[in-house]
């Protein structure tokens, strides 16, 4: 189920589009850590430009792995609002 909201509303504006740009040349050379999980990522390797989870007044945290890191830590927090009673799915 997507997210609600525009991509930038989001957070995925210009300024984020823009960072994320001026960081690809750099992660290309497989020396950038992923702030989430401490492992280097790999020049070839899928990426993406984190946003904090706690704080979303903090744009960005830095470049992180795309499924493992990022895209995993979503599915977690959905999970556990979910698990907690967060979410309601209707009934079909």
């Amino acid at each position: 189920m997507p997210r609600p909201g525009t991509p930038a509303e989001r957070g995925y504006d210009h300024a984020h589009r823009r960072l994320r740009a001026a960081l690809a040349p750099v992660v290309a050379t497989g020396t950038v850590v992923c702030w989430r999980c401490g492992l280097l990522i790999a020049g070839d390797a899928p990426w993406d430009l984190g946003h904090d989870d706690e704080d979303p007044t903090r744009k960005t945290k830095g470049p992180e792995h795309r499924g493992p890191c990022n895209r995993a830590a979503g599915a977690r927090k959905g999970n556990a609002k979910r698990a907690a009673g967060g979410f309601v799915r209707p009934v079909r």
